[in-house]
């Protein structure tokens, strides 16, 4: 039973400090996060998510029958949507997750360097018993027993100045029992206040750790923020090609469907000698190829759909499908303005290049406080002493004995090695940050330039894919007639249905290169603006659908 109560006890302390951390840190979020551009409230959880239920989500209505004997993977499966997948990627992915707990921890550190600068207040004591026997005389024991005890309280306050107040109470008291009672005690408060004047003087030196640690919080929530944008247009990037892959598999069964009727075809006319066996063959080693792609589009699916139930945070053995319709909502719409305007505003919304400017101004601050660590160490030094007065027993603290002291701690520094070390190495780090700066901003103007073009590319490619597709089915309806005349031959058949299965597979995956390519550019820019469960805000509502603007 004591073990049991121990261990309750134990448990509410864990409760009560968690509840005190998540206080104190989620304050400090929330706040920091009101002048970061597109953070909101997502950081204000780090609670584990409960069991996967999908329960909520509808079953999949859509047969399966292209997956031929893998058809059992989709039955009972829940349909699941675009939108249903980055939600549950921004509360399950376990990568999202821990750069969620990276901001967390950024802020529970500065919650400790900020208690550095206030009063921190510390205390303790002990109690010890003795008892000694001694030889009083020829036939005499003497037994003496002491009972002493000490208590101290203390405060320290480190100021952003650099000074520091420290404050001490204490007493020690022993009891002795040897007949008599007999007390002595002895007793004193103390207040030692000390400032440098020169080395680590003044706001910028001394309250560098707390400064520093304010600014990292920030950096996180930054980075945290930008983050998101580009995990959801990876989530996006991953769920579409997983549709693709589906939709490839779908284009290959329907291929290998019309080769068995092609061969079947073929084998009727052969057996009245109207086609020749050279013909047959060729269709039959068409109808093996097709099998074969057909097998590895599907285990190409099947491996695609497990990638992205891991990155979902989603048990493997859950049974679940894409929604198909989510393809026919793509659209090919062209971003309004020109690639000088996308770099431009880059240039002033990527909050990576934020981080990148007020790193600099780290890097030339540190330079100045290095500097100022060469100078000689000179510090005030106040202190007030108060004790017991002498032969007293009790506890008490007389005013009148006390101890008074003022003066200068002077250390000349005359070895500045180190710290001349020290401030070449800070001039060092702030030209490489210049220099990461300068590099950051050009990345990102090359980074909006590929995107641009790749946007450029998509669409055109889109449109070829179009055509071609057109062309392709139009190929294979001349072919089967010709086929079906006497005058064509197997390897166009062949030839044509090939094709056509390309050109559909071209028309679904361009489509989608077009819209990632138009996420990524909106992730680039800054622009994309996420909900809480990762859904992107719509900024199409101020596009148009016209050309992009060239170089």
């Amino acid at each position: 039973m004591p073990v049991l109560g121990l261990c309750a006890l134990a448990g509410c302390s864990q409760s009560f400090y968690k509840r005190s951390a998540d206080r104190e840190v989620f304050g400090i979020i929330d706040k920091k996060s009101g002048v970061v551009p597109g953070a909101d409230d997502t950081l204000l959880s780090i609670t584990p998510p409960p069991p996967v239920k999908l329960d909520t989500l509808i079953k999949n209505s859509q047969g399966s029958e292209f997956l031929g004997e893998r058809a059992f993977i989709e039955k009972d499966a829940r349909l699941l949507s675009l939108a249903d997948a980055l939600d549950f990627a921004v509360h399950r992915n376990r990568a999202y997750l821990a750069r969620k707990e990276l901001v967390y921890l950024s802020a529970l550190g500065l919650t400790l360097t900020r208690q550095n600068f206030s009063p921190v207040a510390d205390g303790g004591g002990g109690g010890f018993y003795t008892e000694q026997q001694v030889q009083g005389g020829v036939n005499n024991l003497v037994r003496n027993s002491t009972l002493a005890t000490d208590g101290a309280v203390g405060l320290d306050y480190l100021m952003r100045t650099g000074a520091r107040l420290a404050l001490d109470l204490s007493t020690d008291f022993t009891r002795f029992f040897t007949g008599d009672n007999r007390r002595l005690s002895d007793s004193r408060a103390a207040a030692t206040l000390s400032q440098p004047l020169l080395r680590g003087a003044g706001v910028l030196a001394a309250s560098e750790p707390l400064r520093q640690d304010e600014r990292n919080v920030l950096y996180a929530i930054r980075e945290f923020t930008q983050y998101r944008k580009e995990f959801a247009v990876d989530i996006t990037r991953q769920y579409l090609r997983v549709l693709q892959a589906r939709e490839a598999a779908r284009n290959r069964n329907t291929a290998y469907r019309a080769a068995i009727l092609s061969l079947e075809r073929e084998r009727a006319l052969a057996a009245a000698n109207l086609r020749s066996q050279s013909s047959l063959k060729q269709i039959e080693q068409g109808l093996l190829n097709y099998e074969r792609t057909r097998l590895t589009a599907i285990r190409n699916y099947e491996d695609q759909l497990d990638d992205l139930k891991v990155a979902l945070g989603l048990p493997v053995t859950e049974r679940i499908v894409l929604d198909s319709s989510e393809l026919e909502k793509l659209e090919i719409i062209d971003p309004d303005g020109g690639l000088d305007q996308a770099m431009d505003t880059a240039l002033v919304t990527r909050l990576d290049l934020f981080n990148q400017r007020d790193r600099l101004q780290d890097a030339a601050r540190k330079v100045k406080i290095a500097h100022q660590q060469t100078l000689p160490g000179v510090n005030a030094l106040v202190s007030y002493q108060a004790n017991t007065p002498p032969n007293t027993n009790g506890l008490q603290i007389d005013a009148s004995n006390r101890r008074f002291t003022t003066g200068l701690d002077v250390d000349l520094n005359l070895n500045t090695k180190p710290e001349r070390n020290v401030l070449r190495s800070s001039q060092i780090t702030e030209q490489r940050a210049e220099r990461e700066l300068e590099l950051a901003e050009e990345q990102l103007r090359n980074a909006i330039r590929g995107d641009w073009r790749t946007l450029d590319v998509a669409r055109k490619q889109f449109q070829l894919a179009q055509d071609g597709l057109a062309l392709a089915q139009k190929r294979l309806e001349i072919e089967e007639a010709l086929m079906a005349e006497g005058q064509g031959t197997a390897r166009d058949i062949v030839e044509s249905q090939d094709r056509l299965i390309t050109a559909r597979d071209l028309v679904i995956s361009t489509r989608i290169d077009h819209v990632l390519a138009r996420l990524q550019l909106w992730s680039d820019m800054g622009i994309l603006f996420l909900e809480k469960d990762g859904r992107w805000r719509d900024v199409l509502k101020k596009e148009k659908p016209k050309g992009l603007a060239k170089e």
